[in-house]
This record gives structure tokens, sequence and C-alpha cells, in this order.
């Protein structure tokens, strides 16, 4: 099994926004991100009849495909699944805290039995895939770095090398999962301190990273850090990315390729997908952008039309008339 990407700088999973669709987005953005998609539940991995339009990697790798389960043997058949589809890294959900997913007894709640979750990495792993893991600091609004020491102790006999820590405690009840997205307070210091002991263990940063000056400062103390809300946002910051993070001096401009490039990809889809789905990470195009509401108006008008040709000149046309704002 060969392993060799850099992680300093990589994409969260998010639900309902890491779809394929994104991610080509992204890849046209940056060539060296690294990326994951949504969580999948290892049910839907497994008997989806759908599970294409889900999973699908046209080769935009680096990429981890996530997985939320708890059940060994389903999680063998996903670590197969995964290295079948291309991807680079399966990683286990540690971390969700949604009331969904602990009803089907995975995410953030698997950090109540840290034996269990060495034995689901353990079935994860075989020697075609990297195996990885992101979870949380702790559980509870009460911050706890024996518990978060002892947890890691644990997994790591599992034999993983990268785990991508959320730093801040899961709250499983009385609060939305969008609320523990800022609730309770982080602590980098947790990831600092782990580094300490696990040195060989690679531990990429996430959580609250909500600028492109904050992840670059970040990335200097960190072996590597994770932008979610950031990214989903506004995904047309990653073309800076491969510059700042990798030393790639190619740095990638907004323009008519970056359009045309994603348009190819996506009419071939429009059969079997939805039209908004498809767009919809390009939309995020219009972010902050001065004067943009009447293209974001004509574009709605296309969509409901469902032509795509129609709606790339519309964006052509953006990108012509806006380049300044977006470069």
């Amino acid at each position: 099994m060969k392993d060799d990407y850099n992680r300093k700088f990589c994409v969260a999973p998010m639900m309902g926004y890491t779809t394929p669709y994104a991610r080509k987005l992204y890849r046209i953005l940056s060539k060296k991100t690294f990326l994951f998609t949504e969580m999948i539940a290892s049910k839907s991995l497994l008997y989806s009849k759908n599970k294409d339009l889900i999973i699908e990697n046209d080769n935009d790798n680096p990429v981890a495909l996530q997985v939320g389960g708890s059940e060994i043997d389903d999680l063998k058949k996903c670590s197969q699944i995964a290295h079948s589809y291309n991807y680079d890294e399966i990683n286990l959900n540690v971390g969700c805290p949604s009331k969904a997913v602990q009803k089907g007894a995975f995410g953030a709640c698997l950090m109540k039995d840290k034996y269990l979750v060495r034995n689901c990495l353990e079935a994860l792993s075989n020697e075609k895939i990297k195996t990885s893991m992101k979870c949380r600091i702790g559980l509870g609004k009460n911050l706890n770095y024996e518990f978060f020491e002892e947890f890691i102790d644990e997994v790591v006999k599992s034999g993983i090398s990268i785990i991508y820590v959320h730093a801040r405690n899961a709250i499983l009840s009385g609060i939305s999962p969008k609320a523990n997205r800022s609730i309770p307070v982080l602590d980098y210091d947790f990831v600092k301190r782990i580094k300490t002991k696990y040195s060989k263990i690679t531990f990429i940063l996430n959580g609250g990273i909500d600028s492109m000056d904050k992840a670059k400062n970040l990335s200097k103390e960190y072996d590597g850090i994770m932008l979610g809300r950031l990214i989903q946002n506004n995904p047309f910051i990653l073309k800076d990315v491969d510059e700042l993070f990798f030393d790639d001096n190619k740095n990638k401009s907004i323009d008519e390729k970056i359009i045309t490039d994603y348009f190819n990809y996506i009419n071939n889809k429009i059969d079997i997908e939805s039209i908004y789905r498809l767009l919809s990470p390009i939309l995020h195009i219009f972010f902050s952008v001065p004067n943009s509401k009447l293209f974001k108006i004509k574009v709605h008008e296309k969509i409901k039309e469902g032509n795509l040709v129609s709606i790339e000149n519309l964006f052509l046309d953006f990108i012509k008339q806006k380049r300044t704002n977006l470069n």
C-alpha cells in the first residue's frame, strides 16, 4: 500500500456538501488538497441502489471515503468497496453528534467505547488502502484531557497512523449538531499534547479555522489542518491553496477554463442527477461578489428550464465581467 500524500490542507467531510460534484470543482481549483466524501453510512454503502451517485470517484485523488458504522463485518466490506472505487483512504467517523447517527450506533457516541472503535478500525484495515479516524476531543460539556488520551492510547493499537481531530467536545443531547460546531469551546492544546506522546502519528487539526490566514498559521504548528464551513461557503478560495500550502507557484485564477471544465463534467450527469445538485457547488462563485444579484436571478431562472448550455454561458459572462472581484 503506497501513501505518500501530503495532508497539510484537507477539506472536511460535510453532509450534503462534499458530493462527487463538489469534489470535482474542488479538484479543478486545487490539485493538492486532500478531499473527503460526505459521511456515508455503512448500510448505504453496501445496499443502496443509488450508491454510485454518492461514492463516484472520477479520478479526484487524493481523496478519502468517510464511513459511519460499527458492525465489524459491514466495515470489512466497506473497506473493500473504497479500494475498488480507487479511494486513497477510508476514514471512520467518530465525531458526528446527530440523533440519527446515534440511533445507528456510530459517530461521536462511539467514543464511549474505545475498544469497539479499535475493533472497527481493525476491521477497516487492509493492505490495499489507508485507514484513518476522525474524532472529537471528548464528550459532554466538560473538557477532560485524560479521557482523550486514554481513548487515543487504545485506538492507535489498531495500527492507524492518521487521526483527524475536531478539537471540541461532542455534545450528544440538548443542542443541535449545527450548534455543536461552535459550542463548547475549542481546545487545540489537546492535539498538541497528544502529538508529543505519539510523534509518529499524523494528527490533522479541525474546528474553528475560519480564514486562510488562520489556516496558514496553524499549518506551521500542526501536521495538517482541515477546513469545512469556510470551503462550503466559498470553495473558490481553494485556488490559492496549492501555492500557499504546497509551494506550488502555479497560482490559479478564476477564469473561463474552470467553468468549462466543470460543465464538461456535469453535462454527462444531467440525465441521472438533479440539476440543482449538479450546480450547487458552483453557485458559490457569487459569494461576496458585489452586484451579482442579477446574475443569480438569471441562473435560477435557467435552472428551472434545465438548460445547462445557457447556464454555462451565464457563468462565462459573469467571469468576464467580475474577474477582478473574483481574483
